[in-house]
């Protein structure tokens, strides 16, 4: 079965000024594959929630490798909802991580 997918204001909001960095520093067919990226692995834990790695702070979060530079995090709220919560920049200081 595959569950629903929830976005939080938080993800969303990260996901929009992800898109909008590629935009201007890149270009369109960078911002584009990763718009494919992200569609493409939230399907994935659309039909496998477990796939993710658990956070140490959070064994309820889970987190998937988005690129080099970027990390998906979603919560599974039931067999058949989960929400992402969070896009983070792996570039950024560890100690940002609230989820790691």
């Amino acid at each position: 079965m595959v569950a629903e997918i929830r976005w939080s204001e938080n993800a969303i909001e990260d996901y929009r000024l992800t898109v909008e960095y590629l935009l201007v520093e890149w270009n369109e067919s960078v911002a584009s594959k990763f718009v494919e990226i992200i569609e493409y692995r939230v399907r994935q834990i659309a039909i496998h929630p477990h796939i993710g790695l658990i956070s140490s702070k959070d064994k309820n979060i889970r987190s998937i490798l988005l690129t080099k530079h970027n990390r998906l995090y979603y919560r599974i709220v039931s067999g058949q909802i989960i929400e992402v919560i969070n896009i983070f920049d792996t570039r950024q200081d560890p100690g940002k991580n609230k989820f790691q």
